[in-house]
């Protein structure tokens, strides 16, 4: 099974990944601009995600729907559809920082 790691290395140079940390999905990712995509994206790395939810929420003393609550543009979540998306958007921008970073 591929992780989101492998799948950000095999989609996007380190330029690109570099863009994302710097100005995060919203500002357009080729791939997951549409709920299509980041839906798509999110029912393939759903346990993923929430394992990364997990260990965030617990490093900052938070439950995962107080983390939630936390990201940008959680304000615009009216829908699953929309929910998907940001949690897509949150695991992208952080795994990759991470890449960035060497910390993966």
């Amino acid at each position: 099974m591929q992780s989101i790691k492998q799948y950000l290395l095999d989609q996007y140079s380190t330029d690109q990944l570099q863009d994302i940390v710097n100005h995060g999905c919203s500002g357009g990712v080729n791939g997951l601009i549409y709920y299509t995509e980041t839906t798509a994206f999110h029912d393939q790395f759903e346990t993923e995600i929430w394992d990364m939810l997990y260990e965030d929420a617990e490093d900052q003393g938070l439950t995962i729907m107080q983390l939630i609550a936390s990201f940008n543009g959680q304000k615009n979540v009216g829908s699953m559809e929309q929910l998907k998306n940001l949690l897509c958007w949150y695991a992208v921008e952080s795994v990759a920082r991470k890449i960035i970073e060497g910390e993966m």
